[in-house]
């Protein structure tokens, strides 16, 4: 199961490598922190009695990823309203 995860859910095999081992070996360990970074964040908090994958731990990486984003750009233009508030 783990290596269909990190094929299907990491892209393992799909990056663009040459055939030079060293480069195919840095393709396989990255894929391979991603997919222990993923558990490190986000595999404690999922119930120990249920299973859990890596493509609910990583969708929910990316709601993070995107609420991060969206509060950053919030507070950016709350910041340039105040300006423009004070300034007027």
């Amino acid at each position: 199961m783990t290596i269909k995860e990190l094929k299907d859910g990491l892209h393992l095999g799909q990056m663009q490598v040459t055939r030079d081992a060293d480069r195919v070996a840095r393709s396989v360990a990255l894929s391979v922190c991603a997919y222990l970074l993923l558990i490190r964040l986000y595999g404690r908090d999922e119930e120990s009695g249920q299973p859990w994958s890596l493509f609910r731990l990583k969708q929910r990486f990316h709601a993070e990823l995107m609420r991060e984003e969206i509060d950053r750009t919030e507070r950016k233009w709350k910041r340039k309203l105040r300006q423009y508030e004070d300034a007027a």
